[in-house]
């Protein structure tokens, strides 16, 4: 996913990330792309609120070492400006009470430190970026029906105004294009389809099921027309 946006490369090579924090790991993607580029780290924590996300991160980043944390409630058990660098890729839009965490990070990062954050955007798409923006919005649909918070895509005006509410200051700031060639693969459409479907049949007792399934027909129609790709992104570094 992230090999998609070039220009990201060029931020992480340049970081010196010393220790370091991910808050809202997932899976560990992020994570693990950034370690690869960049060794210049002294320890690693990844935070998150989700055990199986964690013990998914475990699997993906059994090359490196990586302190694990899963935590529902803040403040989180660590100590004061511990950190060097601390980031959040595509965790914004997951966070119910978004000034709460970035208070806590604010806490936790170093007088000179780096709280870094990228988060796809919802303006100024393709087509091919418009189709992936439906799809997470149905995912995300989904996702609050079964109690979990998770928002559409935000705008990148969106993004800036939580910053600045949140007084931090921003360094470097970038949209990142995402360099995919869209071919209308029919094996990715092919998948996509799939897993539209598998969202959509999850909720087939619910009184929203008519409704997700004619949002999911017509996203499916406009896969096929233009394709997707994951949409570009916000690129902040901040201090406090």
């Amino acid at each position: 996913m992230y090999n998609e946006y070039h220009s990201l490369a060029r931020h992480i090579l340049e970081l010196d990330l010393g220790t370091y924090l991910e808050f809202g790991c997932g899976d560990g993607g992020f994570l693990k792309y950034v370690l690869d580029l960049n060794d210049s780290f002294k320890s690693v924590t990844a935070v998150d609120i989700n055990p199986e996300s964690i013990q998914n991160a475990r699997t993906t980043l059994e090359a490196f070492e990586v302190d694990f944390i899963v935590q529902e409630k803040l403040p989180l058990g660590l100590g004061e400006k511990q950190f060097t660098t601390i980031t959040l890729s595509n965790t914004l839009h997951h966070l119910k009470d978004k000034p709460a965490v970035l208070a806590e990070l604010k806490r936790l990062i170093k007088p000179t430190g780096l709280i870094i954050i990228t988060e796809m955007i919802s303006n100024d798409l393709t087509e091919t970026e418009q189709v992936y923006c439906d799809f997470h919005a149905l995912r995300a649909e989904t996702d609050r029906l079964n109690g979990i918070h998770h928002e559409t895509t935000l705008s990148a005006t969106e993004v800036l105004k939580l910053i600045d509410e949140n007084e931090l200051h921003i360094k470097k700031k970038e949209i990142l294009l995402n360099d995919k060639i869209v071919d209308r693969d029919v094996n990715e459409i092919s998948e996509m389809e799939a897993i539209i479907d598998v969202l959509v049949r999850g909720e087939i007792e619910r009184p929203e099921f008519e409704n997700l399934a004619i949002k999911a027909l017509g996203i499916k129609e406009r896969l096929k027309q233009f394709g997707i790709k994951r949409p570009r992104q916000i690129y902040l570094e901040t201090d406090t």
